[in-house]
């Protein structure tokens, strides 16, 4: 038993020092605070900062809010705008976002799988695409008897781009052959991490995302694209990897929000009754 212990914890700590090693590594915090309005809808906002590691420097800053409907018990859409801007340069333009979800969760005996999908509109636009197509499903299982709850999980999710800035593709040649945005499936993300609940109505995450460029398909459709006539790469992947924590809180309205409700129906029954007395 104590082998294996060793063994366990050696195996961390290799896995984390190859982690920090990356030099592409980033380091992700987040919270957010979720308001449940009545049995169906959810608000919820909050903020994430970004950090790049070398130099180790807060490098952007991402403010959200989303409202959610469920439709069944195990289906749910949304909507929600996310600005991001960086702190230490308020000169610089602000980039936003307009998303759309829709999830699906369902349960494989033990096991659970959340089902997601998301649109997202970019604008100002970037260089690879103004709008966004991400698919994702998460694998969990329920209650391990673990302290705080904690549960580990595995997240996939690719990414499809749309309508990014024309761009000019050459043949072996050098001589133009077309031009136009390169559309198509470019990203995948995968994320290991386990959540935990460190008191009543609060989530936590710890988790390691890896995200990974690619091209597939029409040539004339990449990104990272090597320019023939002098050997350098256009619009090269982004290829990162991330530390992320993050941490919600939720508040239960229902009942708040069912009395200003009331009151504010009786009020606008009052103003009707009063206009037709009036009248």
């Amino acid at each position: 038993m104590t082998t294996l212990k060793t063994t366990i914890v050696l195996s961390l700590f290799f896995f984390v020092q190859t982690i920090i090693a990356q030099e592409d590594l980033k380091l992700w915090t987040g919270h957010s605070a979720q308001a449940k309005l009545t049995k169906e809808w959810r608000l919820t906002v909050g903020q994430l900062l970004l950090f790049s590691q070398e130099p180790f420097e807060l490098s952007s800053l991402q403010n959200s809010a989303s409202i959610s409907y469920r439709i069944s018990k195990r289906t749910r859409v949304g909507l929600g705008y996310i600005r991001s801007s960086d702190p230490f340069d308020p000169d610089q333009e602000a980039r936003n976002r307009i998303t759309g979800r829709y999830r699906k969760d369902f349960r494989l005996g033990k096991l659970r799988i959340a089902n997601s999908f998301r649109a997202e509109w970019h604008f100002p636009e970037r260089s690879k695409f103004e709008y966004r197509l991400r698919y994702g499903f998460r694998i969990h299982r329920g209650n391990w008897g673990l302290p705080l709850k904690t549960t580990p999980f595995i997240t996939n999710e690719f990414h499809y781009y749309l309508s990014g800035r024309p761009f000019q593709y050459r043949d072996e040649l050098g001589d133009k052959v077309i031009k136009q945005s390169p559309n198509g499936l470019h990203a995948h993300r995968i994320t290991l991490g386990v959540r935990f609940k460190p008191f009543r109505r609060a989530n936590a995450s710890l988790s390691y995302m890896r995200q990974t460029e690619f091209n597939i398909g029409n040539k004339y459709r990449r990104i990272n694209v090597v320019d023939p006539r002098n050997g350098r790469v256009k619009r090269a992947f982004s290829n990162f990897s991330v530390v992320m924590f993050r941490f919600s809180y939720q508040l239960d309205l229902r009942e708040k929000f069912s009395k200003l409700t009331s009151i504010g129906s009786k009020a606008s029954k009052r103003r009707r009754n009063n206009k037709m007395t009036s009248i």
